[in-house]
C-alpha cells in the first residue's frame, strides 16, 4: 500500500472514519433510503390526512395564521379586532381587519412560510395555513432517519428513531397546527444534520493534509513511526462549506424563533469541542491551541456570521417595505435613538429587538396549561388546542350521541418515557465520552436546558417538539445500546496502537463498525416491545391528535393523568 495513503487511513481510524475509498454496501445503503422512505410516508400519514379539521382556529393559531395572511397579502402584519374575528377569517369575512400594524413579538420569517402555504393551498381553510408545518414535519422525520444512519450506523436504529418520530403525538399534533414551534424543530434538526456533515468533512481534510506532511520534515527522535508525524498545531482545514450550510439553517430558526439561538450558540461549541479532539486525535502536541486557532475560529466565522446574515435577510420585506410594527419608530423617536448615527430604519430594527426582549421577559400571565419545563420530558402537562362537546360536535358523528371533539399535545407516552430511560443511558455513556451520546445531548442543552432560565415565564409543554428529535435518537441509542446492537463509536480502540483501519481490507473491516441485525431472541423481544408500543398506543392516541368525534368515555380512556385533562 502507498505509505502516505496508508498513514492517511490510519488518520481516518482514528478520527473515526471509514478507509479512503470505503464506503458501505450497496445493500445496506439501498436499505438506508427505504427506511428513510418508510419513515417519511408514516409521518405523511400521520400529519397530511384530514388537516383541514377542525375547520376552526386551534389554540395559538390566533396569533399566527391572521399575521400570515396579512403578511401576505397586505406586507404587514394587521390588527384585528373583535370577540369574533377567529369565526369570521375561517368564514372568509375580514371585516375584523384593520388596516393598523398589529403588536408581534416573533420574528416574521415563520409567518411568511405559512403564507407560502396559504398562497399555494388557499387561505379560506385550515389545510391552507396548516400545511407549511405539516409538509416540514414530514421532511424533519425524513432528515431524522438520515442523522440517525450517520451517527449510528445502522439501519435498525435509525429505523427506530424514525418511527418514534413519526408517532409522536407532539410532533403530530404541531404538525397539524398553524404555530411557529415545528418549524423551529425542523430548522434546528436541519442545522444539526449539517453540523455532523462537517465533522465529517473537516476530519477527511485533516486527515489527507496531515498525511500529506512528509516525515522527515516533522519527524523527532523516539516518535511512532507508525504514524504520520505531525506538527505541533497539525494542518489547516479553513472552508467549512457544511458548516456554512448549518449557519444558514440555524439562522433560519432564528428568523422563526428567537430560541434558534441556543442552538447556534450549543452546536457551535460541540463543532469547537470536536475539532480540538480531532486535533488530540491525531497527535497535534499543542491540541487545545489548534482547536482554538486553526479550528475554532474559522469556524466561528464561517457559522455565526452567516446565522446573523442569514437572520438580517429574513427581515428584508420588513426593511423595505414602510408600514408595520415599529418600522417608522425611529422617525417618531429622534430622541431616544439607540445608534443616533445610524440610519432611521437600523434603529427602528434595534428598537423591536428591545422591546420584544421586554416582552419577553415579562410575560407571566397565568394560564390553565402552563407548566414547568421539569414536567415536560415526562409529559406531565399537555396543553388542550381543541376542545367541542355536547350541541357543538355535529350530530351523528360517533355512536352513542355523547359525543365530543379533542387535541391535545401530549406526546405518544412511550416515546418519551422509554426516551427518558435512553437519555440516562445517554448520559452514563457521554461519561464514557462517545461522542454519538454527546451529540444527542447537544439538542437537549441547546432546546431544553435554556427554558429552566425562565421559569417565571408563561410557558407551555409543546415547546418540547423542539427537541422531539433527540428525544427519538436518544430512544434508539438506549434501546441500541439494550439489545446490544449498538455499534462501537470509533472504528478502532483508543489504546489499541498494533491495530489501524490500514491493516483490514474494506470488506473485512466492515462488519465490525455496522451495527448488525439481532442474534439473540431477548434482543429481539426487547425492540418488538417498544416498538410495538410506540406503535398501539399511536393507534389509541390518534382520534384525540387528530380531533376526531369519539364518545366521551372514550376520550376518558386517554386521561391517564389527571393532569391531562
Amino acid at each position: 500500500m502507498n505509505p502516505n495513503l496508508r498513514r492517511e487511513n490510519e488518520l481516518r481510524g482514528l478520527l473515526g472514519l471509514l478507509p479512503k475509498g470505503t464506503s458501505l454496501p450497496a445493500q445496506l445503503r439501498i436499505q438506508g433510503w427505504i427506511v428513510t422512505a418508510l419513515a417519511a410516508l408514516i409521518a405523511a400519514l400521520t400529519r397530511l390526512p384530514r388537516l383541514n379539521n377542525p375547520r376552526a382556529m386551534v389554540f395559538d393559531e390566533t396569533y399566527y395564521v391572521k399575521g400570515a395572511y396579512s403578511l401576505l397579502n397586505f406586507g404587514y402584519e394587521r390588527n384585528w379586532e373583535g370577540e369574533n374575528q377567529n369565526d369570521l377569517f375561517v368564514r372568509g369575512d375580514l371585516s375584523a381587519m384593520e388596516t393598523a400594524p398589529d403588536r408581534w413579538v416573533h420574528p416574521p420569517f415563520g409567518k411568511w412560510l405559512m403564507g407560502l402555504g396559504m398562497r399555494i393551498f388557499g387561505d379560506d381553510a385550515g389545510f391552507g395555513w396548516r400545511a407549511t408545518t405539516a409538509i416540514l414535519g414530514v421532511i424533519a422525520v425524513a432528515l431524522l432517519v438520515r442523522v440517525a444512519l450517520r451517527l449510528f450506523r445502522s439501519v435498525p436504529l435509525a429505523a427506530i428513531a424514525g418511527l418514534a418520530m413519526a408517532l409522536d403525538g407532539m410532533g403530530i399534533t404541531l404538525s397539524r397546527t398553524g404555530l411557529l414551534d415545528n418549524m423551529v424543530a425542523f430548522f434546528v434538526l436541519a442545522g444539526f444534520w449539517a453540523v455532523l456533515r462537517d465533522r465529517e468533512y473537516a476530519r477527511e481534510r485533516l486527515a489527507a493534509r496531515a498525511a500529506a506532511i512528509p516525515a522527515t520534515s516533522a519527524a523527532s527522535s523516539g516518535e511512532d513511526t507508525r504514524r504520520p508525524a505531525i506538527p505541533a498545531w497539525g494542518p489547516r482545514v479553513t472552508f467549512r462549506p457544511w458548516l456554512i450550510l448549518a449557519g444558514i439553517f440555524l439562522g433560519l430558526a432564528c428568523g422563526v424563533k428567537w430560541s434558534g439561538a441556543y442552538a447556534l450558540a450549543v452546536f457551535g461549541l460541540l463543532v469547537f469541542f470536536w475539532g480540538v479532539s480531532a486535533r488530540r486525535a491525531i497527535g497535534a502536541r499543542l491540541w487545545f491551541g489548534a482547536g482554538l486557532w486553526r479550528e475554532g475560529v474559522p469556524a466561528f466565522f464561517q457559522l455565526v456570521p452567516t446565522a446573523i446574515l442569514t437572520y438580517i435577510i429574513s427581515w428584508l420585506p420588513w426593511f423595505t417595505f414602510p408600514v408595520g410594527w415599529d418600522r417608522q419608530w425611529a422617525a417618531d423617536h429622534t430622541a431616544e435613538l439607540p445608534l443616533p448615527w445610524a440610519p432611521d430604519v437600523v434603529n427602528s430594527f434595534i428598537h423591536w429587538h428591545q422591546a420584544t426582549m421586554e416582552f419577553h421577559r415579562g410575560l407571566s400571565s397565568p394560564h390553565t396549561y402552563q407548566s414547568l419545563p421539569w414536567a415536560w420530558i415526562i409529559q406531565y402537562r399537555p396543553v388542550s388546542f381543541f376542545w367541542r362537546s355536547g350541541e357543538d360536535v355535529p350530530t351523528g358523528a360517533c355512536p352513542g350521541g355523547d359525543c365530543v371533539m379533542a387535541i391535545t399535545s401530549v406526546g405518544n407516552p412511550f416515546v418519551w418515557w422509554i426516551g427518558l430511560l435512553g437519555l440516562l443511558v445517554v448520559v452514563w455513556a457521554a461519561i464514557r465520552r462517545d461522542w454519538r451520546a454527546w451529540a444527542i445531548l447537544s439538542g437537549y442543552l441547546a432546546m431544553y436546558a435554556p427554558w429552566f432560565l425562565y421559569l417565571d415565564r408563561t410557558i407551555y409543554q409543546f415547546y418540547a417538539v423542539a427537541f422531539l428529535p433527540f428525544v427519538a435518537l436518544a430512544l434508539a441509542y438506549g434501546l441500541g445500546w439494550a439489545a446490544r446492537i449498538l455499534p462501537p463509536p470509533r472504528l478502532i480502540k483508543a489504546n489499541d496502537d498494533a491495530v489501524a483501519p490500514a491493516e483490514y481490507g474494506p470488506c473485512e473491516m466492515l462488519p465490525s463498525v455496522i451495527s448488525p441485525l439481532p442474534r439473540e431472541r431477548s434482543s429481539w423481544a426487547t425492540i418488538g416491545v417498544v416498538v410495538g408500543l410506540i406503535v398501539v398506543a399511536a393507534l389509541f392516541w390518534m382520534p384525540i391528535w387528530w380531533g376526531t368525534p369519539v364518545p366521551r368515555w372514550f376520550w376518558k380512556l386517554h386521561m391517564w393523568l389527571p393532569s391531562w385533562v
